[in-house]
């Protein structure tokens, strides 16, 4: 199980007196030391690049979520940054495996890209030397900058290795002060990647990163083989990073930790468990769809195994017929530690057709604005039922207030799955609008054998043990939210029927007995560009506050099916 309770106050207290130290000379002194004469071994990273993205790169057209640079500029550096966001994102050089995946073209790019940075920025600076940005750009630099520790200016070269010196010795001091979940396992993986360099004193940097790691598969995963985040994308970086440091100790002649080891298995299996028809990921808890190619490359690691068939610790149901899959989320929020991207979507699903998705979630991509990320985690957000446009989970801030809101609840979850002839159906609930609207809200979610209907129900029920609303109450306005993806067309044909098309030709048909269909407009917040447009079929009504959730208007019936047949 995964840790539970966020860090406590002194803990965060005492990164902020970290902080303060890091930023004194005595500080940087410790940073001194033999420094690499060369990169004796370099790391493998499974994710593939944006080859697309990399020649925008290369071409000096910095675009980083809905944000850029203005005008073309090869050096990226001094040029005006337009957020905080931006510039961390860009000093922290994840976009390098996007540059590198355009080939060797992009050797000189690479080379001026780093070599431009050391030279600004390599001896210090307190924000492009957080400890989070160190681990990713040190990461980054081992899996795709040989062309420039070896292919670069030789008279910048003694620099170079200077500044990867003291970054990772830094990264090794600081790396206790890391606090997101996430970033502990890049930090871990980076510094066993460091030990492996053949670098002074890497027999200790790759000491602590195995710490780290053997850290991270005891407290962050739960048994069926979710992360504690409970974003699908988050479990896919963490089993990524946990490959890169696996194939650096077996290259370097070390044992990977028989903790990492065991848990690998359950990761990949999970990663299968959570993907929809197109190869890449469902979308929940502020994670996006990740990308396909390198979730292939790490499925391919291992042997399928034994599939299954939910993931009661994880909070995940899937159900698949035919060449239909969806995911969905019956999970509360996860545990404070792992909250701050964490999304309201309880009872919200992902669903495709062969390769195309048809009903996903607005999504989430980490180069997206803050600003952006966080209108993505309310419940409005998901494939769910939302009572007056309220969250489904409350949001709360730390008492120091350092860290995101984290949603919490909500509370009275429950699933099961029952298999039949027919298919299978899932009936799930929560009880997250009853504190203030007296109301739970079941849905249940049927597809049949063949993957060509998916019926659903969802209703508003007032709990017995309530007893009665008082005189008067007012209803509940309720909205059934089907958010579509980009590359779906859809037009409503009747009051009560929408047609939807798919770009492999899929047709679909969604019937209901709502009392009003509309067809909005929506927002992706991981196709690209970032945000895309989008549209949402709504489902609306007004629930009666004493409804039992057996009949109208707190019931409401819908059923998307496949009129034309799989290849037809």
């Amino acid at each position: 199980m995964p840790a539970g309770a966020s860090p406590p106050a002194w803990r965060t207290l005492l990164s902020a007196a970290s902080d303060e130290w890091r930023a004194t000379p005595f500080y940087r002194l410790m940073l001194g030391g033999a420094d690499p004469d060369r990169i004796g071994q370099w790391g493998r990273d499974p994710r593939c690049g944006d080859a697309a993205r990399g020649a925008d790169l290369a071409a000096g057209l910095w675009r980083i979520g809905s944000e850029r640079l203005s005008g073309a500029q090869a050096i990226p550096w001094s040029a005006p940054a337009p957020s905080p966001h931006f510039k961390a994102r860009l000093h922290g050089f994840g976009w390098l495996a996007d540059l590198a995946a355009t080939g060797p073209t992009a050797d000189g790019a690479i080379a001026d890209l780093i070599q431009s940075w050391v030279l600004g920025f390599g001896e210090w600076h307190p924000e492009a030397w957080a400890p989070e940005l160190v681990a990713e750009r040190l990461f980054a630099w081992m899996c795709h900058g040989r062309a420039a520790f070896e292919g670069g200016d030789v008279a910048v070269r003694p620099a170079l290795m200077k500044s990867f010196g003291r970054q990772a010795r830094h990264l090794q001091l600081a790396a206790g002060d890391i606090r997101d979940p996430l970033a502990r396992i890049k930090a871990g993986a980076t510094l066993v990647m460091a030990g492996c360099t053949g670098m002074p004193d890497g027999e200790r940097l790759a000491d602590l990163g195995v710490e780290i790691l053997e850290e991270a598969a005891a407290s962050q995963f739960f048994p069926d083989g979710g992360h504690g985040a409970r974003s699908p994308e988050a479990l896919m970086d963490a089993l990524a990073d946990f490959t890169a440091a696996d194939d650096s100790l077996a290259r370097y002649g070390l044992e990977t930790p028989r903790l990492v080891r065991d848990l690998t298995p359950r990761l990949l299996a999970m990663l299968r468990y959570l993907s929809l028809g197109d190869g890449r990921l469902a979308q929940f808890n502020g994670g996006g769809p990740g990308d396909a190619a390198t979730l292939r490359a790490l499925l391919a690691e291992q042997d399928e195994g034994r599939a299954f068939r939910i993931a009661p610790q994880s909070g995940f149901h899937r159900l698949a017929a035919g060449d239909s899959v969806l995911v969905m989320d019956t999970g509360a929020a996860p545990a404070a530690a792992y909250g701050d991207r964490a999304h309201a979507g309880c009872l919200s699903f992902e669903f495709s057709s062969g390769a195309d998705r048809l009903i996903v979630n607005v999504g989430s991509a980490r180069d997206l604005l803050p600003s952006w990320r966080a209108a993505g985690r309310a419940t409005n957000g998901h494939s769910t039922l939302i009572v007056d446009d309220a969250l489904s989970a409350a949001f709360e801030t730390t008492r120091l207030g350092r860290a995101a809101a984290r949603p919490v609840g909500p509370p009275g979850v429950h699933a099961q799955r029952i298999d039949d002839d027919d298919g299978a159906r899932i009936d799930a609930q929560h009880e997250g609008y009853r504190a203030d609207y007296g109301l739970v809200h079941r849905r249940s979610v049927f597809l049949d054998k063949t993957g060509m209907t998916l019926r659903g129900l969802d209703a508003l029920a007032r709990p017995l043990a309530a007893g009665k609303a008082p005189a008067g109450a007012p209803r509940a306005p309720f909205a059934i939210r089907f958010h579509l993806h980009p590359d779906v067309r859809a037009r409503r044909i009747e009051p009560t029927l929408v047609h939807l098309e798919t770009p492999g030709g899929a047709h679909w048909r969604l019937k209901t007995d709502a009392p009003a269909v509309t067809l909005e407009d929506s927002i992706s917040l991981s196709a690209r560009p970032l945000p895309a447009p989008t549209k949402q079929i709504v489902l609306s009504g007004e629930a009666d506050p004493n409804g039992s959730g057996d009949t109208a208007p707190n019931r409401v019936r819908w059923a998307f099916t496949r009129i034309d047949p799989p290849g037809g």
